[in-house]
């Protein structure tokens, strides 16, 4: 393709050939393994524009990628200069860039988008500013921008409706789900797909076709001039399935800029989406989710740095079949690992038969797996009453009750079964991994894998450090995490390990609360409506009381000088009566099912008799504001504590793991992320205003350095 081509323009980030027919073919090539929009590749796109229009041998213009993707998105490490200026500098940066995109829309000569691979955000808006687009058949386009928080800022809300209409275009901004090949082609947001290996051919032909016909200004014209076939129901539509919530504004910021500049021209329409990203860039979401962005990076090398090489094994035991046991079984299994599990009791590993046939036949169901791999997977699960199943597992994973005496007894008698370099790792929330161990032979070989329920879903497991566990252990725990697809967090051994003992730390400030005589339903409302998936009392109702009190009472006693209760807690006393939650049927809240077996809650007198008789207070009203700082300043004072104690290593870790493993809303980004935000020296005042609550609500002297200095957290 393009014989005999001479190169007109090499940039920093990419070149730009002229063939003997006078076609040239630009190709991106940003450093770093994938190609990415930045600064400098704006900087080039400007000369490459130049060249073209000053070169009049170039006769038409194929941009395109020899890497396997095309272009996957802007240069996310540099959103963090452009979030940090004020709205009209951001402004004027969009429009900045925009400009030379439109530069590009409006060379003299046809032009041809030639999309390899992956197509996604500023690389799919850079394509649509080409004439036509040929997308290889095995290809995926998307504006996934949503996921940071934001929505498209480089034209994508202007020329996405044009070229595919308003209902999937607004579709793929709101979900940030790229969509294939062949849906793209018949949406009209590309024009042909081919084979990858016929991509440059295809693009060529095309390009000549184009040429020849004219049609490329028509194509042109209908990206610059107003959209047709604006549906009002189907923009409706797509505003009414919007999920995201007033927290994180970017998808229905989208939708209204989309509705209100689809009638408009392509410099006007531009004009208020410069303004519109400029906005929607100074919100905590964005601000958040950009970090979560990071972190996530930061999480995942740090996980691959722990695990050091180390394979996780193709077999792995599991002591145990609960609720636990079984959903860790379960994860094993559907990642291709074989599981003798063990339970003293028969009922036990059918209970478990039961519910991992209950998973399979779900995952069926969705698509997931066929009948042949379900069958696979549960043929790799193989219950037994005895250890000698477990005897040639490169590790096990004990999950039995959460009692010391019972846990060191298994662990005694699987120390003399299983082989001298397998790894034990007890599944714990509460219990220190030192004391598990003391009465090992070899606790070397020891550590924490803290799973969070339902086992299947939750993306987080701590990978707890006791003070003798061996590197090779924590090493082969974490593999063993990443082939199970959960991420893994390595903590230090402390009474709660992380996310518990910052739980644990919040339902004490509701706990409190409600002594004081709150009510727990207010304070459900105010926490959902700040963005969490449920308030504490819904929270402990899930979890089980029984669980959340010795959870509570266990991690409690392990910070006396901060976490030491002088007033009486709710849930103890809800799971002294019986009130166990969701599994009893009640708790805070009554519990039903519906006619499709769902469950319901409803007001319960019974629970708000058992508060009264507890509380030491009368009823009062507490400000939305109160309720917010209270429950919010004990969560991250105890993540400060948790920091400076080294219970993790960083801030980023420390965060994702509360995202990941108690639903933290995702647009504060965690608990530090959420206090930078809210601005040190306002979370310094919030303390000094509590500091009549006692210890659990005073300022570190750290934090009090931070906030004089502005030295953040993330």
């Amino acid at each position: 393709m393009l014989d005999d081509a001479e190169t007109v323009f090499d940039g920093e980030t990419m070149r730009l050939a002229r063939g003997a027919g006078g076609i040239a073919r630009l190709v991106i090539e940003t450093p770093g393994p994938l190609n990415t929009l930045s600064a400098a590749v704006h900087a080039d796109l400007a000369r490459v524009v130049e060249t073209v229009e000053n070169d009049a041998q170039i006769t038409g213009l194929i941009v395109a990628s020899e890497r396997d993707e095309f272009v996957v998105g802007a240069d996310i490490g540099e959103f963090a200069e452009l979030f940090a200026m004020d709205e009209p500098a951001i402004a004027a940066r969009c429009r900045d860039m925009n400009a030379g995109f439109a530069a590009l829309e409006d060379l003299a000569v046809p032009t041809v988008a030639a999309m390899p691979g992956m197509s996604l955000g500023g690389g799919l808006e850079l394509a649509m500013c080409c004439d036509a687009r040929v997308l290889a058949d095995t290809g995926r386009v998307g504006l996934p921008e949503v996921t940071l928080g934001v929505f498209p800022g480089l034209g994508g809300t202007v020329r996405a409706p044009r070229l595919a209409g308003c209902a999937l275009a607004l579709d793929m901004i709101v979900s940030g789900k790229p969509i294939d090949a062949e849906k793209a082609r018949k949406s009209g947001l590309v024009n042909e797909t081919a084979a990858p290996d016929a991509l440059g051919e295809a693009a060529e032909r095309l390009l000549a076709d184009l040429s020849a016909s004219g049609d490329w200004r028509a194509m042109r014209a209908r990206k610059t001039a107003p959209a047709v076939g604006i549906d009002p129901g189907a923009i409706d539509a797509v505003r009414k399935g919007d999920r995201s919530g007033p927290h994180q504004p970017a998808a229905r910021m989208a939708i209204d800029l989309i509705e209100r500049t689809a009638p408009q021209g392509r410099t006007e329409a531009q004009e208020a989406e410069c303004l519109a990203f400029a906005a929607v860039a100074k919100t905590q979401a964005a601000a958040s989710m950009t970090k979560t962005f990071f972190a996530q990076r930061a999480v995942a090398k740090a996980a691959k740095t722990a695990a050091d090489g180390a394979e996780a094994p193709a077999i792995v035991g599991v002591l145990g079949a609960g609720i636990m046991g079984g959903g860790i079984a379960y994860t094993l299994a559907r990642n291709g690992v074989q599981v003798p599990m063990r339970d003293i009791a028969d009922t036990a590993l059918d209970a478990a038969g039961e519910e991992v046939d209950r998973l399979v036949a779900g995952e069926i169901k969705r698509g997931k797996l066929d009948d042949a791999k379900g069958a696979d997977l549960k043929a790799r699960i193989a219950g037994t009453t005895t250890l000698d199943g477990i005897a040639d597992a490169g590790l096990v994973i004990e999950a039995v009750v959460e009692r010391l005496s019972v846990k060191r007894t298994v662990l005694a008698e699987l120390e003399q079964t299983i082989a001298p370099d397998a790894v034990i790792a007890t599944n714990t929330s509460s219990l220190r991994i030192d004391d598990i161990g003391a009465e090992m032979i070899h606790d070397d070989r020891l550590v924490g894998m803290h799973f969070f329920n339902p086992v299947p879903r939750m993306p987080l497991v701590e990978i707890v450090r006791g003070t003798h566990s061996s590197d090779a252990a924590v090493a082969r725990a974490v593999a063993t995490a990443l082939k199970m697809r959960k991420t893994p967090i390595v903590v230090a051994d402390c009474p709660g390990f992380l996310v518990n003992r910052i739980l644990v730390a919040y339902i004490n400030a509701f706990t409190k609360l409600v002594s004081e005589g709150v009510d727990f339903r207010q304070i459900d409302r105010v926490m959902e409506a700040m963005g969490w998936p449920m308030g504490p009392a819904l929270l402990q109702d899930v979890v089980g009381m029984d669980t959340g009190a010795h959870v509570i009472e266990t991690i409690s006693a392990g910070y006396p000088d901060r976490m030491t209760h002088d007033w009486p807690d709710a849930v103890v006393a809800m799971s002294g009566a019986g009130r166990l939650g969701q599994k009893s049927g009640k708790g805070f809240y009554a519990w039903s099912r519906d006619d499709n077996g769902r469950l319901r809650k409803q007001d319960d007198p019974d629970a708000d008799a058992l508060i009264e008789s507890i509380r030491t207070a009368p009823p009062r009203e507490a400000s939305d504001t109160e309720i917010e700082e209270r429950m919010m300043l004990a969560l991250v004072l105890e993540a400060i504590h948790a920091l400076e104690d080294n219970a993790v290593s960083t801030a980023a870790e420390l965060d994702m793991a509360l995202v990941m493993g108690i639903g933290l809303p995702v647009h504060m980004g965690g608990a530090l992320a959420w206090a930078d935000w809210t601005g040190l020296p306002e979370i310094v005042a919030m303390c000094d205003r509590y500091e009549n609550l006692g210890p659990a609500y005073r300022a570190t002297e750290d934090l009090r350095r931070r906030a004089e200095t502005g030295a953040p957290y993330r």
